[in-house]
């Protein structure tokens, strides 16, 4: 039996697309590990912004690379310092 290499588990999240290039909502999901129906409210809610290709229900949305990362960078959240009363 051969060992199951691991490296590429352990490496962190895989780059989700080229520079410059429209990904899918699924690897936007995948990228960081929630439902795909977050990725969604988000869109909904405006706070990621992405194009929908067809008309209807099989309309199919993307989102832009520089928006996913604009995302990302948004999505932060910064340390703050405990207070004492």
């Amino acid at each position: 039996m051969e060992a199951m290499d691991t490296t590429a588990a352990l490496a962190g999240p895989k780059p989700i697309s080229r520079p410059g290039q429209y990904v899918r909502v699924k690897a936007v999901a995948e990228y960081f590990d929630v439902a795909v129906s977050t990725i969604y409210q988000a869109i909904e809610a405006g706070d990621l912004p992405a194009i929908a290709i067809g008309r209807g229900y099989k309309k199919a949305l993307r989102v832009h690379e520089d928006d996913f990362r604009a995302f990302e960078v948004r999505c932060r959240v910064q340390p703050t310092t405990a207070t004492t009363a």
